[in-house]
């Protein structure tokens, strides 16, 4: 048993003399057994501070048999061969033998102990200080340990109850993922990371932390013996990402809406640029050839013929200021800001109506007027929309022995469609493509009147809006247009 013993073990006589010694206390002091028999215990062991206080209890000991050491465990210092004085645990127990007495002494190095100890202090402190959920369990999962911040942020008060375990903080709806899939890689990989929700357990409130689980195992046999949870509190942190997100949505929007004006803009500017080389060169080249015409007959007096060249110049000086004009209200309306509010699209179309009674006055006419709704818009801009719809139905009408005009709306999910039908002459549904250009006329100025920019104007219109604008004909039965609006 001395020679197995992991406890150092010392014999000694009342007169503190060694008559034992063995390997534990060899390795432990780094005295051999020979070189420690027959010496002064005292003098190999016992720091020299504590040697009066050791001398003075054995001879109370021997003399009146009091037991201040007999038979307890107690924690004091001793010392090596080097002098190196280290933290031990010591037991004496008493033997009676012939007359004379002795002890023996089970001596224990609490220097590792200590420092464990120590370490473990260390740990706890910063555990307690963490501002992060830190948990305990054994390996029933039973709670052991919640430091200061994670009972705050469950609302556990006061001793932690019995059988509480890890999963009672987990929010319900989180459990069976914690039970399906977080607990079996823990057990398989001995650890696991990632989001869940805790619940608190006074208010209800779930709380999203990221969490790590992981084992907690035997230093020598890596059997596990429990597990830690280490969790932080990510409200503050999602409330900031979906703040983020939030924006960058905001952004992404205002960026596709921006790249969409400019998509726009450079289709009119393409537009614009064939409307130049086009529908402007026509009237240039009147005012040019009729003014070199009327220059002639100026000089040779034909004043019937002069007369003649200076009103086609003046008609197509007059097409230039209208084309012009219209490049520059088009030009305006994607400059000006939209004055959003409440408008009542009904009451809009009865004023257009009233308008266009005038275009109307001598012809028949029928109106089938739907209910329509209140929209969020620019209510200058939405009339000018409804106005040139309108307008164009009467315009279309022209030919019909009776102009049916229906103006409806239905809702399509977030948004309202107005229809505005007519049954009018229509168009070849294959070039409804050019409905929307700038000056992209499917009737000749002889048949109706226009410049081809009003319906371009009402697409930049509604496009504004966050709407869209198509059109359905059948070419002689009439033309449907439709737009929509945010609901």
């Amino acid at each position: 048993m001395l020679e197995v013993s992991l406890d150092a073990i010392v014999a000694i006589d009342q007169d503190n003399v060694v008559v034992e010694w063995n390997p534990a206390a060899e390795q432990m002091f780094g005295y051999s057994r020979p070189e420690a028999i027959g010496q002064d215990l005292s003098l190999l062991i016992v720091p020299p501070e504590y040697l009066e206080a050791h001398k003075r209890d054995m001879k109370r000991y021997v003399a009146n048999r009091e037991r201040p050491l007999v038979s307890h465990r107690v924690q004091l210092e001793a010392r090596r061969r080097g002098g190196e004085v280290f933290p031990c645990e010591i037991a004496f127990h008493p033997l009676d033998i012939e007359g004379r007495t002795y002890f023996a002494a089970h001596l224990r190095d609490l220097t590792e102990q200590r420092r464990t100890d120590q370490e473990r202090d260390q740990l706890a402190r910063v555990a307690e200080a963490s501002t992060d959920f830190i948990a305990f369990s054994d390996l029933d999962n039973r709670l052991m340990y919640i430091n200061r911040a994670g009972r705050q942020l469950v609302g556990y008060e006061g001793d932690i109850p019995v059988q509480a375990t890890l999963a009672d903080v987990v929010h319900p709806e989180d459990r069976e993922q914690l039970v399906r899939e977080i607990w079996p890689q823990v057990n398989e990989t001995g650890q696991w990371q990632g989001e869940m929700r805790f619940v608190h357990r006074g208010t209800g409130e779930a709380i999203d932390v990221h969490r790590t689980i992981f084992a907690v195992r035997d230093p020598v046999t890596r059997q596990t013996v429990g597990f830690a949870t280490v969790s932080r509190d990510i409200r503050e942190v999602k409330k900031a990402e979906q703040e983020r997100l939030t924006w960058q949505a905001w952004l992404e929007a205002q960026v596709a809406e921006r790249t969409r004006e400019l998509t726009d803009l450079n289709e009119e500017l393409d537009a614009f640029s064939y409307s130049v080389a086009h529908d402007l060169r026509a009237p240039i080249r009147h005012i040019m050839g009729f003014t070199q015409l009327a220059r002639r007959s100026f000089r040779s007096h034909e004043d019937v013929k002069a007369d003649g060249y200076l009103q086609v110049i003046e008609q197509a000086a007059r097409k230039m200021d209208t084309l012009v004009e219209a490049l520059l209200n088009l030009a305006r309306q994607a400059r000006g800001p939209l004055r959003s509010a409440p408008v009542d699209l009904r009451w809009m179309v009865e004023r257009v109506r009233t308008e266009l009674d005038s275009d109307a006055a001598q012809r028949q006419m029928r109106w089938d007027i739907g209910d329509l709704p209140v929209v969020q818009g620019d209510a200058v801009l939405l009339h000018q929309v409804l106005s040139n719809l309108l307008q164009n139905a009467v315009k279309y009408t022209r030919t019909r022995s009776m102009g049916v005009i229906a103006v409806r709306a239905y809702r399509l999910e977030a948004e309202w469609v107005i229809e505005v039908r007519d049954n009018g002459v229509g168009f070849d549904p294959k070039y409804t493509g050019k409905l929307f250009r700038v000056f992209q006329r499917l009737h000749s100025e002889r048949e109706f009147e226009g410049i081809g920019v009003g319906l371009a104007n009402v697409q930049r219109i509604v496009k504004r809006h966050g709407g869209r604008i198509w059109a359905s004909s059948v070419l002689d039965e009439g033309a449907t247009f439709s737009f929509s609006l945010p609901a």
